[in-house]
């Protein structure tokens, strides 16, 4: 029951974030367009700031997809499985998922560091936050994919795979 409650209160969390992030993006982005439009004047900052919050807006969402199973399958051939075999294939995607994910993790920790004294030309905030998307995006998608790895290893995975409940994507 704390698991659920723990899964329940991080993606009330993260999509808390995305709705603040996607929302400071529109704002910023109708401003400048009226500015420009309009007034004949323009923000400096825009472009910027509403491309690296789109970075972050990204990798937070493609959290919460794996957390609904709604990214992208083919599921032609799998569909086609015995229970058992898909069973089995879904197992097997899932750790090529964490482990491509883990690699992502590892990769956006490098680069970390060296993004931490570079500064955003616009908007005098340091690169590292922006980076940092990178890793934390990464880490919440392993997260939201252990409950889908739970249930396929104890056979109780959806028919299809995870959130394919009734979807024909042939």
């Amino acid at each position: 029951m704390q698991t659920n409650l723990f899964f329940r209160l991080l993606s009330r969390f993260v999509e808390g974030l995305i709705i603040v992030g996607a929302t400071v993006i529109v704002t910023i982005v109708t401003i400048e367009v009226i500015l420009r439009y309009v007034f004949g004047h323009s923000l400096i900052f825009t472009e910027e700031l509403s491309r690296y919050l789109m970075v972050w807006v990204v990798f937070l969402g493609g959290a919460i997809a794996i957390r609904d199973g709604s990214h992208i399958r083919i599921n032609v051939l799998v569909k086609r499985l015995s229970v058992k075999t898909r069973q089995r294939v879904h197992v097997v995607a899932y750790g090529l998922t964490i482990t491509f994910l883990a690699v992502v993790t590892i990769e956006g920790l490098k680069i970390l560091p060296r993004q931490l004294y570079q500064m955003c030309i616009t908007i005098d905030v340091s690169l590292f936050y922006f980076y940092l998307a990178i890793p934390v995006g990464s880490i919440l998608m392993m997260v939201f994919l252990l409950p889908h790895i739970k249930n396929s290893i104890a056979g109780n995975s959806e028919k299809n795979g995870p959130g394919e409940e009734g979807r024909d994507q042939s």
